[in-house]
């Protein structure tokens, strides 16, 4: 079984090694928590609306994503276009606001007042309003979103999957964030560091880590009970 290091700060490690905790296996939960336990999460919540006519995402989209995609579909057919592109699901993602990874993107130095001005002026407003339907880089942005979805063992697909399939588009929505810094800082490594932070941070423990924090809780306890009644015997003594 291959070896992985934990380190402790020195008076942590001292009460693990007092409490004679099976560390390996305390480890090997939260590790799993953090990886795969997360389908409860809120951020992991599938959509209640339907996606636009024609489109479907395996994992489902979560409700973020799904109003992104309302959204593009919503911007394409007001402009008279034929078709959903990736720049229309990158406007959408800007618009929509509210995803933690839009934040997170804001928070890494890139505002999405700066992206969207890189986007230039939104399209005129057609007399006519389409019914579009989603093009073959649009198709290829959300199986790569899918795809990453899949990787992370995640129930939804969420907004950091559809950012990492937009980074990978070779149109003018993967232009823009290469112009604009984006995909030189947020990469695929980040983006998965992220949705397993969040994963774990939202996560509820396991009875398993509760009884190690009690039992390091318990031994702390009991520790000076024992100091307090060494002192009541060498006083009586």
């Amino acid at each position: 079984m291959p070896k992985v290091n934990v380190y402790l700060p020195d008076a942590l490690a001292d009460r693990v090694r007092d409490a004679r905790l099976p560390v390996s296996r305390i480890c090997q939960t939260a590790l799993t928590q953090a990886l795969d336990g997360a389908a409860g999460a809120a951020h992991e919540t599938s959509a209640t609306r339907a996606l636009p006519a024609g489109l479907t995402l395996t994992p489902p989209a979560n409700h973020h994503v799904a109003a992104i995609l309302r959204q593009a579909y919503a911007l394409a057919s007001a402009s008279g276009a034929v078709t959903v592109e990736p720049v229309h699901l990158l406007r959408a993602f800007l618009d929509e606001g509210e995803s933690l990874v839009l934040n997170t993107v804001e928070l890494l130095g890139f505002p999405a007042a700066t992206i969207r001005a890189a986007l230039g002026d939104s399209p005129a407003a057609a007399t006519t309003p389409t019914e579009p339907a989603a093009s073959p880089a649009t198709r290829a942005v959300l199986t790569a979103a899918a795809g990453q979805a899949t990787t992370h063992a995640s129930a939804v697909t969420t907004g950091s999957h559809l950012l990492l399939g937009l980074l990978r588009d070779d149109g003018e929505a993967g232009d823009v964030l290469r112009r604009t810094g984006v995909t030189a800082v947020v990469t695929p490594a980040v983006l998965s560091a992220l949705y397993h932070g969040v994963a774990f941070g939202r996560m509820l423990p396991e009875r398993d880590a509760d009884t190690a924090v009690l039992r390091v809780m318990l031994h702390d306890v009991l520790d000076r009970l024992d100091r307090l009644q060494k002192r009541l015997d060498a006083t009586e003594g």
